[in-house]
Parts: structure tokens; sequence; C-alpha cells
């Protein structure tokens, strides 16, 4: 719930269904990355939390934070995503990334196929279920990570993830 009004599902419990979607164990292809993003909104998996904070309150409003699941922030300006969740690894370098859509009040829908090469993704579909996977290797120091994607519709996507593939159940536990 933001401000009285709800979103459709709580913030904390979309980020659990992200963190289950993009960690859950299933079949994948290891693509070249060329064609691939390595970062959504200028923040990457492996970046130091220092350098992600920084570029979040340029470009967004801190909303809440979950030791487990990571922080919500609300985006400023951006015409496709609404939030973006961040978290952290032990060595407080991003763990992932996860930007989401709020479909009725985006002025830009974002496609799959703008993310990458549909036919070079892992696909689970089940109507209205569209689900994408790429799974990218590491490269010049950066860890291997997940691409993510899903959406209630065929051609747009409402969550868009990136995840470190190699700590997947690794999480900043701060004592409270």
């Amino acid at each position: 719930m933001y401000n009285g009004k709800v979103i459709g599902k709580t913030p904390g419990l979309i980020i659990v269904v992200v963190l289950l979607l993009t960690m859950t164990q299933c079949a994948s292809k290891t693509v070249p990355a060329p064609n691939l993003p390595k970062d959504i909104l200028g923040i990457s998996v492996g970046m130091s939390k220092a350098d992600a904070q920084k570029r979040l309150e340029e470009i967004a409003q801190f909303e809440s934070e979950d030791r487990k699941t990571g922080q919500l922030w609300r985006l400023k300006n951006d015409p496709r995503f609404k939030h973006i969740a961040v978290a952290y690894d032990t060595e407080d370098k991003t763990r992932f990334v996860t930007a989401l859509v709020e479909k009725t009040t985006a002025k830009e829908r974002m496609r799959f196929s703008e993310v990458g090469d549909l036919s070079a993704a892992v696909k689970e579909i089940i109507e209205p279920h569209y689900k994408y996977f790429w799974d990218v290797p590491a490269n010049e120091g950066k860890p291997s990570y997940r691409i993510f994607v899903y959406g209630n519709e065929p051609e747009f996507l409402t969550i868009y993830s990136l995840s470190d593939l190699t700590k997947a159940g690794d999480f900043k536990d701060k004592q409270e």
C-alpha cells in the first residue's frame, strides 16, 4: 500500500514474487552478452552499493526497505516503470535490480522483444503468464546474471529484472 492506495499487491509481496521467479532454478541457455542489457536504468548486477545508491537518488525517491528483499524506490520521471527494487549481497554489491510497471499509469509500454531476442530466451508461457529468461555468462569482471521478464499480455512486460546467478541466496542480514 502506498499513501493509502493499493497498487495491485503490496510491494513486499511483489518483491518476494520477483525474487522467487528470478532465483528459481530453471532450464536456461547461456547466450552471448553483447545484445542483452547490462543494466536497468543505470544499475547493474555487481555494482557497488554506493554507486547504486547514488544513481537511485538521481532517478527515484526511497520508499521502503526490508532486510531480506531489499529496497523499494519510486521512480521520479520514467515513462515506462513506476518502481525499482534493489538488493545487495553481504559484500555490498548489487545482487538484483527489478523495474516494476504500473500498467494503468505507464506512458510507454516495453515489449519483451526490446529486452532481447526471444528466440534465444527460455520461455515459460501459460496464458496469461509470459516469462522469458536469459542467462548471461560472467564477463570483464562482472558476475554472471539472469535477465527475467514477466507480463500478463503477449507483447508487454510488467516486471523486468537482472539478478546475480552466483549469489542467489546471499543477502545483507541487517540487525534490527
